[in-house]
C-alpha cells in the first residue's frame, strides 16, 4: 500500500489542479458560494463528465442537485439524449439550477427538475429504468438514497456518490459523526452487492463509483 509520500501528493494535487472549467460553470459555482451550497469539485466534475461520456446515459437521477454544477457536467457530457431528473428540496437552489440551464441554453425539457424532498420522489421512480443515479445529498438519508438507487438503475447503470471522504472524515476510524458512519456503511452496502463493480476515486471530495453487473458477471463471495 503506497503511503502519501511528498511525489505523490505532488501528483495528486497535479491532477486536481490540472483542470479548467468553461465560464458558465464558473458563473454557476459562484452562485453555490453565494448561497453556501457545496458542489462537486473540478475533478470530480470532469470525472463525471468522462464517466457519462463512456456509458451514454438515456435516463438519469440526481439527488440533491443544488445549482446544478453537476447538472451541467451531465447534461453537456451527453447531449440532447440524455434528460435528466433534477431532485433538490431548496427552492432557491433549484431556482439557481434553473438560471444555469438557461445561461447554458440548454431546454427546460431536459431536466425535470423536482422542488420536493428526494426521500418523497425516489419511491415514486420505477424500477431499473435509469441508467445513472447521482447522490449528492447530506448524509442522514444517505442509505435510503443507496437503496432506492440500486432499485432504479437497469443492468450496465452507474451509481455514483459524491463527497465520499466525508469532508476528509472517512479515513479516520475513531471518527463516529453521524454523517461519517452513515457514509461509511453506504459503500459498504455499496461494495458488499455481488450485483456491483465499484471504485472509490480520490478526487478532492472523494467520488465512489457503482456499476450495475449483467447477471453473467456478477461476483460470488
Amino acid at each position: 500500500m503506497p503511503s502519501m509520500n511528498p511525489e505523490l501528493f505532488a501528483s495528486w494535487t497535479y491532477t486536481q489542479n490540472h483542470i479548467s472549467e468553461p465560464e458558465h460553470v464558473a458563473q454557476a459555482r459562484g452562485r453555490a458560494e453565494d448561497l453556501g451550497v457545496r458542489c462537486i469539485d473540478p475533478a470530480g466534475r470532469s470525472m463525471l463528465q468522462l464517466l457519462c461520456t463512456l456509458r451514454r446515459p438515456r435516463n438519469a437521477v440526481e439527488i440533491g442537485s443544488g445549482v446544478g454544477v453537476a447538472s451541467l457536467a451531465m447534461l453537456e457530457a451527453v447531449g440532447p439524449s440524455l434528460t435528466l431528473t433534477a431532485i433538490e428540496s431548496d427552492l432557491e437552489h433549484a431556482n439557481a439550477m434553473r438560471q444555469g440551464l438557461r445561461e447554458s441554453n440548454i431546454p427546460s425539457a431536459r431536466a425535470r427538475i423536482i422542488n420536493e424532498r428526494a426521500e418523497n420522489v425516489l419511491s415514486r421512480l420505477a424500477d431499473h429504468a435509469y441508467d445513472l443515479v447521482l447522490i449528492d445529498a447530506g448524509a442522514e438519508l444517505l442509505l435510503e438514497y443507496v437503496a432506492e438507487a440500486k432499485r432504479i438503475v437497469g443492468v450496465g447503470g452507474v451509481i455514483i456518490l459524491n463527497n465520499a471522504f466525508d469532508e476528509h472524515r472517512l479515513a479516520k476510524p475513531a471518527v463516529r459523526r453521524t454523517s461519517t458512519v452513515m457514509t461509511r456503511d453506504a459503500l459498504r452496502m455499496l461494495r458488499e452487492d455481488p450485483r456491483l463493480q465499484t471504485h472509490l476515486f480520490p478526487t478532492e471530495q472523494g467520488l465512489f463509483v457503482a456499476t450495475v453487473l449483467p447477471p453473467v458477471a456478477q461476483k460470488t463471495r
